[in-house]
């Protein structure tokens, strides 16, 4: 698949980099004191990198899909690393990682095979629907 048959690049990447700024943003900022059920922190972590990486999926061939997947898993690491270098409010927790790297794992599932690339799929199915 040729990279450039996604029209809407730089919109995709652009709603990745919202998603890494608004991950980022409420890994790092402070939290207000709110006690929430347990395991839902886990749950965000996992939705949060799930729909990171399958975002990042839909603009990447088959080939370099593990490079997403990489990155995304990687980033998820550096953000815990940073809770426990830069704020005092937060704490690093690997079981964090954890959920972090299923979240990843999982849209790795769903993107995988000939779904990577997805994008230019939705594009071209828009300009269906607006066309008619």
């Amino acid at each position: 698949m040729k990279l450039s048959a996604i029209a809407f690049r730089r919109a995709w990447q652009g709603l990745i980099l919202l998603l890494v700024l608004a991950i980022t943003a409420g890994s790092l900022l402070p939290t207000p004191s709110v006690t929430v059920a347990p395991g839902v922190d886990k749950l965000e972590h996992f939705l949060g990198y799930f729909a990171l990486a399958l975002l990042g999926s839909g603009i990447v061939a088959r080939e370099r899909l593990w490079i997403v997947m990489a990155r995304c898993f990687a980033f998820g690491a550096v953000i815990e690393l940073l809770q426990a270098l830069l704020t005092s409010n937060r704490m690093a927790d690997w079981t964090d990682i954890v959920a972090n790297g299923l979240g990843v794992s999982a849209a790795w599932v769903v993107a995988g095979g000939d779904r990577a690339g997805w994008a230019r799929h939705v594009e071209a199915w828009l300009a269906r629907r607006s066309a008619s």
